[in-house]
């Protein structure tokens, strides 16, 4: 005979296999009979694990009181009774003086012409809660259904997310678990991550999930399985040992990440199993959500790589430009060169001074022409900041006057009264330079281009709202390239087959992401249908532009103040090229500094021990020889002396915070070339605070 349950059991969910296993499960565990008896024979038939070989033995088995509340239950008018019948009575389960109460259901179906009374007999358990295990069962259908439809509404609303904890948390309240974590896995199935909701805290360490996912997943031989499996951990090593989990596939067929359900008790994930088709959705969905961030992610890097192939196209399309003006300037310092020969072989001292101020000032526009082209090429990361557009426009327009041709005119009409933009300034001149190259290289016979500011309004998405204020960029050419109405709409797709690549057609491209960006929009607008102005719209900022610190054009009144503080120092010089090293030497020397040379940055950390208790300061190139460049040399030395003033100097455009040397004030950095006066004020700054240049 089978034990029927204890009073004390619960409800829980065995089997996995749907509600006709579940009821299987309670038949075989004993929670109820079938009961049918045969007035006319008076024969009893039980099939369960409370039995009688007759009506007469089964009566004997009730409790006394409880017979003739029976006896009156079997005597009724079955004909006109109800179909189903039920009385609670308790019983001697296995005849040792054991009562259970149990629930007794019957009816009078009709077999063979026979009457019966036939029905089943429920264990109540416990006896305080009067429902039977089946009723529970029911209701924990009931409940479970609700829960599922409650995860299916919110798992749905949740499917385009970016984040994954919502969803976790609503799976784990959907399978009552502990917690429920998402393990990201490489292709060799280790854990690369794992996201487990503040709320369960970190509940499994990845040292003990990792060599248990592995042995789950190595029989798979790289096909994923579709089904949830079942994992069992130390129980001494974690708080949830018992472990539901599913794979997260992706389209590829390759195994991305595993979901992870935990739970304190084996009969916690029991109960979980009819709810195993939450655990499979949320997997897909979180595949969903893998894919979307990988495409963000390769698209941000295709853009990434456009706007790099943009920058160096401008580059090479302005070589032409930059020689030529280049030229221009080495032939008036050649010039003047030899005047300034024929003065000194002459010993005209008077005549000296033109061809000496004609050289500086040649040099001085070939520094600035080099210091304003050299960011571009250049791939940075996004730093906005308040700024004056108009000032920018007029200082980029002065540079580009310079190489473009002359047969091309660019005239500004710029609204003096137009609030500042929030915008990186070195994206907007790429902006600008891609703009004026596509004209140029559209208007083969010359024209002219106007670059227009205002102010202006556009209708918020948002009914009711207040027009928004923006400030607006235009350009325009007479003669010059179209503009396209479907560049907005390039911007949120993957599918970049509609760019002309081989034309103006990827700067346009790069001129659209850039301003959506910046929080803006892009129009055209001009004769229909080939509009040829363009419209760039930059929201409007309130903020007044970032102060620039002027370079001063003469020596600053603290000049000697300044002297003194440098005369007398030290300062290690580090630089490969000969003639740069002398000249640098030369220069700190007039500032009255003491100077100890190095041709590379191994040389001076070989040199270091021996002159570190003499040295200063440190001024050193970036790009060198044999393995050590200047950032190396920066950290190794701000490691061992953190109060060492160190000044890099590069005809690169990298800045230490690209090397993750940004914040020091002890470190500064200096863009080659630069004068005295420059490298006056860089070192008082490095080495004294209380000086102001």
């Amino acid at each position: 005979m089978v034990e029927p349950p204890s009073d004390s059991d619960e409800l829980t969910a065995i089997s996995g296999r749907g509600l006709a296993g579940e009821i299987l499960d309670l038949y075989t565990g004993g929670a109820f009979t079938f009961w049918r008896w045969t007035p006319t024979t008076d024969s009893l038939v039980t099939h369960g694990s409370l039995v009688g070989e007759s009506l007469k033995d089964w009566i004997m088995r009730i409790h006394p009181r409880d017979q003739a509340a029976f006896s009156e239950f079997l005597d009724q008018d079955w004909p006109q009774a109800p179909s189903f019948v039920s009385i609670d009575y308790r019983f001697n389960a296995n005849r040792n003086g054991d009562w259970i109460r149990v629930r007794h259901t019957g009816g009078l179906p009709g077999v063979g012409g026979q009457t019966a009374i036939s029905g089943l007999v429920e264990i109540i358990s416990p006896p305080t809660r009067s429902r039977t295990l089946l009723e529970r069962m029911e209701g924990e259908m009931i409940e479970g259904e609700s829960r599922l439809k409650d995860f299916f509404i919110g798992a749905f609303a949740m499917s385009g997310a970016s984040d994954s904890e919502p969803l976790l948390e609503l799976l784990r309240k959907t399978l009552r678990a502990e917690t429920v974590t998402l393990l990201n896995l490489d292709s060799r199935s280790d854990i690369t991550g794992m996201i487990t909701l503040p709320g369960g805290g970190h509940a499994f360490r990845i040292g003990d999930l990792g060599g248990a996912l592995r042995k789950a997943l190595s029989p798979l031989n790289g096909d994923p399985s579709p089904e949830v499996f079942e994992l069992d951990l130390d129980a001494a090593r974690t708080d949830y040992p018992w472990v539901t989990a599913k794979t997260v596939v992706m389209p590829d067929g390759n195994v991305a990440a595993v979901l992870c359900a935990g739970f304190r008790t084996a009969r916690g994930r029991s109960g979980a199993r009819r709810f195993h088709h939450a655990l499979s959705l949320t997997s897909s969905f979180t595949a969903s959500r893998i894919c979307r961030q990988l495409e963000a992610s390769q698209r941000l890097d295709l853009l990434a790589q456009l706007r790099q192939a943009q920058r160096l196209s401008s580059v090479g399309r302005l070589t032409g430009g930059f020689a030529r003006d280049l030229n221009k300037l080495l032939a008036s310092v050649q010039g003047h060169l030899h005047l300034l020969e024929e003065a000194v072989a002459c010993r005209d001292w008077e005549a000296v001074a033109e061809p000496l101020a004609q050289i500086r000032q040649s040099s001085e526009q070939a520094a600035d022409f080099s210091e304003r082209l050299l960011p571009t090429g250049t791939p940075r990361p996004m730093e906005p900041k308040v700024c004056d557009l108009n000032r920018l426009v007029e200082r980029f327009v002065t540079m580009m006057r310079r190489v473009l041709e002359e047969n091309l005119e660019i005239r500004l009409d710029l609204d003096p009264s137009i609030a500042s933009v929030r915008a990186d300034e070195s994206m907007l001149r790429d902006v600008l330079m891609d703009l004026l190259l596509n004209a140029r290289d559209a208007m083969i016979a010359g024209g002219i281009v106007t670059i227009q500011t205002s102010s202006t309004t556009r209708h918020s998405v948002e009914k009711g709202a207040a027009p928004l204020p923006f400030v607006c960029l235009s350009v325009s050419e007479n003669g010059g390239p179209t503009h396209s109405d479907h560049l907005p709409a390039l911007l949120e797709s993957l599918d970049l087959k509609e760019i002309d690549t081989n034309g103006s057609g990827f700067g346009r491209y790069h001129v659209a992401s850039i301003i959506a960006e910046h929080g803006g929009r892009l129009e055209t607008c001009g004769d229909a249908p080939k509009p040829n102005r363009l419209l760039l719209l930059f929201p409007a900022n309130e903020a007044k532009p970032e102060a620039r610190t002027p370079v001063p054009s003469s020596r600053p009144p603290a000049e000697s103040l300044i002297e003194t503080h440098l005369r007398g120092m030290t300062i290690l010089l580090v630089e490969d090229e000969n003639a740069v090293r002398k000249l640098v030497r030369k220069l700190l020397e007039v500032l009255g500094c003491n100077v100890i040379e190095a041709v590379s940055g191994r040389e001076a950390l070989e040199l270091w021990p021996e002159i570190r208790d003499q040295v200063s300061l440190v001024v050193s190139d970036i790009v060198m020889p044999e393995g050590v460049s200047g950032w190396d040399l920066a950290r190794e030395l701000h490691h061992c002396h953190p109060d060492l003033a160190i000044l890099l100097t590069s005809g690169h455009g990298d800045l230490p915070q690209d090397h993750g040397l940004g914040g020091i004030p002890r470190i500064g950095f200096l863009q080659k070339p630069y004068g005295l006066n420059t490298l006056r004020e860089q070192l008082s700054a490095l080495t004294s605070s209380a000086l102001v240049p």
